[in-house]
């Protein structure tokens, strides 16, 4: 049982239409019904979205870094949405997704020294909430300002998404991936 009931059918028209295109023809998520119990805040976190088509990331790049952010953060829940729904698509490997949730940059699933850099990163801002020279430099080296500073917001961005899934204690989609067993 959520913690704060979700919307009921019939939704309220402008959810309902920006549901109808952002969730392609499925239920909307708990998480986004839930928000939208109230106006502002779901206003406030749909408006707050770096999933739109003009980012300067690529979507495997975003992706690991969401992945990443919500395993760092215990977020089976958007984890797992994200998961079931981009991973196929930008070819992340069993490998790979393992190592989202149980491994580190060193982990040989990252054979793309890039992509190492972003778990890196992603661990740095959340262990330490900052960036070393050193691994600024490294980010810098690998992505450029745009990026970066995209990269930057998604850990932020997933960070307070984690928060919400947790204080709320979603549950899990139904058709989202599990965390792998360690």
């Amino acid at each position: 049982m959520t913690r704060i009931a979700p919307l009921a059918k019939p939704y309220p028209e402008e959810f309902d239409a920006r549901m109808k295109v952002l969730m392609r023809g499925a239920e909307p998520l708990v998480l986004f019904t839930t928000l939208a119990t109230n106006e502002r805040a779901w206003t406030k976190f749909s408006g707050g979205s770096l999933l739109d088509k003009g980012s300067p990331l690529s979507m495997r790049v975003r992706e690991i870094v969401i992945d990443r952010t919500c395993a760092k953060c215990a977020n089976e829940y958007e984890w797992g949405i994200h998961v079931a729904g981009f991973a196929p698509h930008i070819a992340l490997t069993d490998d790979q997704i393992r190592a989202t949730v149980l491994g580190d940059a060193s982990d040989p699933a990252w054979t793309d020294p890039a992509e190492a850099v972003l778990i890196a990163t992603v661990d740095a801002l959340i262990d330490r909430k900052k960036l070393s020279d050193a691994e600024w430099s490294a980010l810098r080296a690998a992505y450029d300002e745009p990026q970066v500073i995209e990269i930057i917001q998604l850990v932020g961005f997933y960070h307070g998404v984690s928060l919400i899934c947790g204080a709320l204690d979603l549950p899990l989609e139904a058709t989202a991936a599990r965390f792998p067993a360690a």
